[in-house]
């Protein structure tokens, strides 16, 4: 009898503290733990739909291989699989291969990045495209930094290689990519492509990307993890991942391509209990440990 009043007793406590208790931290602070990772960590994936967008892999601590893959619905827009190669702890080469926007020719980008000895910054980018062994475009980035150290500019210009004189390069195509910081936030990035007649100097065509970033929450960016330089080398191509040098999370993008109607985008996010993010209402983002 002693022993089930004892029984009865600690029921009934049990009963009583998870009546009084708080409500799951998962509902009130959106919550999301499926990896406890404490220390070092770094992206292993991005999912949409269901699907694996960015597929991130370490050798010995490095990032070694990326895997893009853009989809438009079911159908894949883009694909590319990505190698990184360093000289010491610098990366020295991007390999990029696979499908870019607005093609359907398969080819491989060489990114070969020149650094400024003293500071360790990047201040030039050789770009060359491959179909095969045939040398398509060859292009070349010069970057310009603030009195922060923050990057301000990038400029590429562009060439079409000439089979029958092909280290003779002449620049029609160029591209100006503009950033604005608030504190360690990309608030603001635009990106103009032009088209110049290189014997008269004219503009001929001019086309504007702007993407404009608010309301940033206190919480660690995804892509912390992720050197600069990596994110830096990739925007050449795809100039929306300049907004990953952001130490936080915007809650709203707003997008303008040329005189198309603005479109607004407004982020919902899910954190881990370490204050990264694990969704942003469309993406799902998992992470790997870091040695």
């Amino acid at each position: 009898m002693k022993k089930f009043l004892q029984l009865f007793s600690l029921i009934i406590g049990l009963l009583i503290f998870n009546s009084c208790s708080e409500s799951d931290p998962a509902d009130v602070y959106g919550w999301d733990d499926p990896e406890d990772i404490s220390g070092p960590r770094i992206l292993k994936k991005v999912v949409t739909n269901g699907v694996d967008e960015e597929l991130y892999e370490l050798n010995q601590g490095k990032l070694f291989q990326v895997k893009r893959n853009k989809y438009d619905g079911n159908t894949a827009v883009e694909q590319q699989t990505i190698y990184v190669f360093y000289l010491g702890n610098r990366i020295s080469k991007i390999e990029v291969n696979g499908t870019y926007p607005g093609t359907t020719t398969s080819g491989r980008f060489d990114l070969t990045p020149n650094y400024n000895q003293t500071s360790g910054k990047i201040v030039s980018l050789m770009s060359d495209f491959y179909t095969g062994t045939t040398h398509k475009k060859h292009a070349i980035t010069t970057y310009v930094y603030d009195t922060d150290g923050k990057l301000a500019g990038a400029l590429t210009k562009t060439a079409t290689v000439d089979p029958n004189s092909p280290t003779n390069y002449i620049y029609p195509d160029y591209r100006k990519d503009y950033l604005k910081f608030d504190g360690n936030n990309v608030t603001e990035i635009e990106s103009i492509d032009e088209v110049v007649n290189v014997t008269t100097g004219v503009i001929e065509s001019s086309e504007s990307k702007k993407y404009e970033f608010s309301n940033f929450d206190w919480r660690i960016n995804p892509y912390t993890g992720i050197s600069d330089n990596y994110l830096m080398i990739m925007a050449t191509l795809f100039p929306e991942m300049y907004a990953h040098f952001s130490d936080n999370n915007a809650a709203k993008l707003k997008f303008t391509k040329g005189s198309d109607p603005v479109v607004e985008t407004n982020f919902t996010y899910k954190y881990d209990t370490h204050n990264y993010i694990t969704s942003n209402g469309f993406q799902k983002f998992l992470y790997q440990s870091k040695p």
